[in-house]
């Protein structure tokens, strides 16, 4: 029994197993009494218990506790194997989801490409999602389509109107304007706290699993159009939700403008963009399937959502860049621009634009910026300096505005179509055949038409091989991928603007008479476009007579609505290779006599020397101000370091750490082009 006691204390049993007579733990009880021992030395009086019968009873008190030891034994090794296989799962999930197929979860949205109620009926059969709706303006379509799909009673705890301003604010607070996302967020908590406060434990129905049920309020709150009224018909709706049971609440808000025609058609339109951001949060918690998703069931220009938040923990830190969602939203055709300026932080952010630019004056300035220059920082800093010296005292300042133009990101609305888009994403999956979420070059060219000959097919999927890897990873071709070229290149030329500090307006507009169209949506000033320096051609850049082809009634027309809206083009001097600063150059032919004639009518103005910087006025420093964006890259290809000189020191660290620059830039690798073509001849 010694040796029993010894390895007893060894496994960390409580040391007081028996109980010598001296001991402080002498029972006093009969029953801790009859437990007490001596050892064969010890006194052999009768009322002390023999040394055969304390074994007896020693051996009677060890064995229960001998067989918990043991089951202690198992349990710590079975515990000790379970968090040696669950390290080991971690590090192959950890491993997978570097390979995982981002927006995979589409694939059990099964009501995507099919009606709102369809996707509404398939969140009111989900037991485990119940709500509220709370909208004002543009009827109640989202309530609508959820009461009216089946089985709404699973799913709608609630459908209000507060119409009335002061019923609003009884409801939600006071607040000094109804439109805003102020106002979407008070709603949007007021529902979700009345739910925690009065269904969480309430619902006899949930049979106890009201833990286990998630919440969600959805609002809108938006001025639809409106009997004798032309004001702008945009507003705001959202969803605040818990992403997985027993989480706090995700809130997501969404910046809408209403383009059809009546009320009606706006209250339509509202109800299916609704349902569907319910329907995709229900099954997704990654903004880049949310935004690209988001307009299944509406055709284009009904709706336009130029601003996304997502915030909360089921959106935590470092899960998605802005900046790129901005871009998807752009390349899935959400909205024609969607603008960014630099928080507190230093990082960019969406903002409003109606927000950004009410009642102000705008300097923008068009260029896809491979790269940005010296010469792009010196035009917005001279102009700036210009337009504000003519403006009334008391007046806003002028806000300046890089117009990163990224059309060539923008997919054709074919390649757009929920249902097309799961279909392909299911082929790539099920031609995957090692799983790990990349094809092979042999793959690629097994999904394309079969028509097509095998020299076709190598000419499609050669240029997608842009590393040499020998395969591409599905998310590349889904157009929701972080690492893509399309990604690499869009954020590394946003990388190159940050320094600026300016606000940054990603546009899929081409024209400027498009741009200063809507532009004119937001502001009622001056909108000023920014051209020139180093070797510009006004000629190429604004009397082009092919870039007008398109238009109806050609480039009169064109000018017609691009100075009809108060809009004004500056023209900064040129500077060449020598450092001469020289007046912008005069188009030749019948292009001269209109340059002649909007010069003198205003609409053409010359940025004088007196706002131009010193360094750049004077020919014996202004070297880095010679070079435009073309002439980097024919620097960078002739093997010369001249480039360096005229761009910003940390865009010279961009530049020399991407492979992807020159081909690019030149215009030799189209990185959305390639996949597009591939998709197209699948």
């Amino acid at each position: 029994m010694a040796a029993l006691a010894v390895s007893a204390f060894g496994l960390g049993l409580p040391q007081p197993i028996w109980y010598a007579s001296t001991s402080r733990h002498a029972a006093t009880s009969p029953k801790l009494r009859s437990q007490q021992w001596t050892s064969p030395g010890q006194s052999s009086d009768p009322s002390v218990p023999s040394h055969s019968a304390t074994m007896a009873a020693a051996a009677a008190f060890a064995l229960p506790l001998l067989q918990r030891i043991l089951w202690r034994q198992r349990k710590a090794k079975k515990a000790a194997m379970s968090f040696m296989f669950n390290a080991k799962t971690e590090a192959a999930k950890t491993e997978a989801e570097s390979m995982k197929v981002r927006g995979v979860e589409a694939l059990k949205l099964k009501a995507l490409g099919g009606s709102s109620f369809d996707k509404a009926l398939q969140v009111n059969l989900d037991p485990t999602i119940y709500g509220s709706f709370a909208e004002i303006g543009a009827g109640q379509e989202v309530s609508r389509t959820f009461l009216q799909a089946g089985a709404a009673a699973g799913t709608v705890a609630k459908s209000v109107s507060a119409y009335d301003m002061q019923m609003s604010d009884a409801l939600y607070g006071s607040s000094k304007r109804y439109v805003t996302k102020q106002r979407v967020i008070q709603m949007m908590d007021g529902e979700y706290k009345d739910l925690e406060n009065y269904v969480r434990e309430g619902k006899a129905a949930w049979g106890g699993r009201g833990p286990m049920v998630r919440f969600f309020s959805f609002a809108g709150t938006l001025a639809a159009k409106a009997y004798m009224s032309d004001r702008e018909c945009e507003g705001w709706i959202g969803l605040m939700y818990q992403h997985e049971a027993g989480a706090k609440p995700s809130t997501v808000c969404l910046h809408v403008r209403m383009s059809d025609p009546t009320a009606q058609q706006q209250g339509e339109a509202i109800g299916v963009l609704g349902t569907n951001l319910i329907y995709l949060l229900s099954n997704s918690t990654d903004p880049f399937v949310v935004a690209t998703y988001l307009q299944d069931g509406l055709s284009e220009g009904r709706l336009e959502v130029d601003y996304m938040s997502f915030e909360g923990p089921g959106f935590p830190e470092g899960s998605f860049d802005p900046r790129l969602l901005a871009a998807r939203m752009v390349q899935f055709r959400l909205t024609p621009c969607v603008m960014l300026e630099p928080g507190e932080s230093g990082t960019y952010q969406q903002v409003v634009p109606n927000d950004a630019m009410y009642k102000t004056p705008v300097i923008v300035q068009r260029s896809r910026f491979l790269p940005v220059t010296n010469t792009h920082k010196e035009l917005m800093e001279a102009a700036e300096r210009q337009i504000s010296a003519t403006i009334q005292e008391g007046s806003r300042a002028p806000k300046c505005i890089l117009d990163m133009q990224i059309e060539d990101m923008v997919r054709p609305p074919e390649e757009i179509a929920a249902q097309a888009r799961i279909s392909r994403l299911e082929k790539f999956i099920e031609t995957d055949a090692d799983k790990d979420g990349q094809l092979t070059i042999d793959e690629l060219k097994s999904l394309l038409n079969p028509k097509l000959s095998d020299e076709d097919k190598k000419e499609i999927v050669s240029p997608l091989d842009f590393d040499n890897r020998g395969k591409l990873h599905i998310n590349y071709l889904t157009s929701i991928s972080n690492t893509s070229l399309v990604a690499r290149a869009f954020l590394d030329r946003f990388d190159m603007l940050e320094p600026l500090k300016f606000p940054v307006m990603l546009s899929a507009l081409q024209k400027d008479q498009d741009l200063a169209t809507y532009l004119a949506r937001y502001t009622n000033q001056q909108v000023t476009v920014v051209v020139g320096g180093g070797g510009y051609s006004i000629e190429r850049g604004l009397y082009n007579s092919e870039s007008y082809a398109d238009v109806d009634g050609g480039m009169l027309v064109a000018f017609g609505k691009l100075f009809s809206r108060n809009v004004k083009i500056l023209q900064y001097p040129n500077i060449t290779m020598d450092g001469a600063v020289k007046a912008g150059e005069v188009p030749g032919g019948s292009a001269g006599l209109l340059h002649k004639y909007l010069v003198e009518q205003g609409h053409i103005l010359p940025i004088g020397q007196k706002y131009m910087c010193d360094e750049a006025f004077d020919s014996t420093s202004n070297k880095a101000f010679c070079g435009g964006s073309r002439e980097v890259t024919d620097s960078i290809k002739a093997g010369n370091s001249d480039w360096e000189t005229y761009v910003p020191p940390e865009v010279v660290e961009i530049i020399k750490k991407r492979d992807w620059f020159v081909q690019v830039s030149d215009g030799s690798v189209n990185p959305m082009g390639m996949i597009l073509r591939y998709l197209q001849n699948m």
